[in-house]
C-alpha cells in the first residue's frame, strides 16, 4: 500500500513539473512574439518618420536612411534570434538533467528501500524464530550478506561518483596483474548470481597494466551488473587479451542489446533508457558513467559495439604496464 501511494505521488509530481514546464515554455514563445512585434513596430514608424523628415532632400536621401535602419535593425534581429536559439538549448539542457535528476531520486529511494526491507524481514525471522536450525538460518543469513553487498555497492558507486565530479584526485596506479584480478573479481561475483546466468571467463594469463587495483575493480564490477541485468538472465562472457599496446577487457552479454541511437548517451551521468515509472530494471543510472570516467583517469578507452548475433560488448583499452612479462 505504501509502495503504491508513492509511486500515485511520483506520478503526480512528474504531471505538475510537466504542465509547469509547458506553461514556462508556452510564456517564453508569448514573449519572444511580443518583442519580436514591438520591433517591427519601432522600425515601421522610424521609417516613416524619416520618409517625414527627409522628404525634402530628395529619393536618394530617404532610400539611403531607409536603409540603414534595415540594416541595423537586420543586425539586431539576428542577434535577438540567436540570444533565443541559445537560451532555448540552455532551458532544454536544465530542464534534461533536472528530468534525469529527478529519475534519479525515484530510482535510488528504490534501490536503498529494497535492501534494507530484505535485510530486515531475514534479521526479524532470526529474532523472532530464535528456534531455526543451521540449515533453516544459512538462507536467511546468505541474504542478508547479499543485501548487505547490493547496499555497500549502491553508496560506493554514489560516493565515486561524488568523487569523480568534485575533481577529487584519488587514482594511485600500479603495475598490476590484471588476470589474476580479473579472475578473483569474477569468482567472487559468481556466487551472488542466480542458476541461470552463465558466467564465462576467457582470459589471457600474465596481462600487466598500470592501473588503480579499487578503480579496475569498479570498472569491471559495474560492467558485469550492467550485463547481467540486461543479459536477459542468459550468458555473460568476460574476456581478457593483451598485446605490446594495451590491455584489452571486453564483458558481452547475450540480451537485446542497445540502438545506435543510445549508445552514445548510455555514459551520461544519471541516463537511463525508458521512463523511470515505467522501467522495470533496477538502477541509478550512474554505472556505466563510472566506468568511462575511470576508464578516462586511467588513460584507457572505452568502446561499445553489438555482440552477433544479439546483445552487447564493452570493451575497455589499459595501457600496458612498463614491466616485463
Amino acid at each position: 500500500m505504501f509502495m503504491a501511494d508513492e509511486n500515485q505521488g511520483a506520478r503526480v509530481y512528474h504531471l505538475e513539473k510537466s504542465v509547469s514546464g509547458r506553461r514556462v515554455g508556452v510564456l517564453f514563445y508569448i514573449l519572444i512574439g511580443y518583442v519580436l512585434l514591438q520591433f517591427i513596430w519601432w522600425a515601421y514608424l522610424l521609417i516613416d518618420l524619416n520618409r517625414t523628415l527627409y522628404s525634402s532632400l530628395g529619393a536618394d536621401a530617404v532610400r539611403m536612411k531607409v536603409l540603414m535602419v534595415a540594416g541595423e535593425g537586420a543586425v539586431f534581429l539576428i542577434f535577438l534570434l540567436a540570444g533565443v536559439y541559445i537560451m532555448q538549448r540552455t532551458i532544454r539542457k536544465e530542464m534534461e538533467l533536472v528530468k534525469q535528476q529527478r529519475n534519479f531520486l525515484l530510482s535510488i529511494t528504490h534501490e536503498l528501500k529494497t535492501p534494507v526491507a530484505a535485510i530486515k524481514l531475514c534479521l526479524q525471522t532470526l529474532v523472532k524464530r530464535d528456534n531455526l536450525d543451521k540449515q533453516q538460518r544459512l538462507p536467511l543469513q546468505m541474504t542478508a550478506i547479499e543485501n548487505t553487498e547490493r547496499l555497500h555497492n549502491l553508496i560506493d558507486n554514489v560516493l565515486l561518483a561524488t568523487r569523480i565530479e568534485s575533481h577529487i584526485e584519488f587514482i594511485k596506479s600500479e603495475d598490476t596483474d590484471i588476470t589474476t584480478l580479473t579472475r578473483s573479481i569474477a569468482e567472487r561475483l559468481k556466487s551472488s548470481l542466480s542458476e541461470n546466468i552463465y558466467l564465462t571467463l576467457s582470459l589471457d594469463e600474465n596481462c600487466l597494466a598500470r592501473v588503480d587495483q579499487n578503480a579496475y575493480e569498479s570498472i569491471m564490477v559495474n560492467l558485469l551488473e550492467n550485463a547481467i541485468k540486461y543479459g536477459n538472465g542468459s550468458k555473460v562472457e568476460v574476456r581478457l587479451t593483451r598485446n605490446t599496446q594495451d590491455v584489452r577487457l571486453e564483458i558481452a552479454d547475450w540480451g537485446q542489446g542497445i540502438p545506435d541511437s543510445e549508445k552514445p548517451k548510455v555514459f551520461g551521468k544519471f541516463y537511463r533508457m525508458g521512463n523511470e515509472e515505467t522501467r522495470s530494471k533496477k538502477g541509478t543510472g550512474l554505472g556505466l558513467y563510472i566506468v568511462s570516467e575511470l576508464v578516462n583517469l586511467l588513460g584507457g578507452k572505452l568502446t561499445i559495439e553489438d555482440n552477433i548475433p544479439s546483445g552487447t560488448t564493452f570493451s575497455v583499452f589499459l595501457p600496458t604496464s612498463h614491466r616485463t612479462h
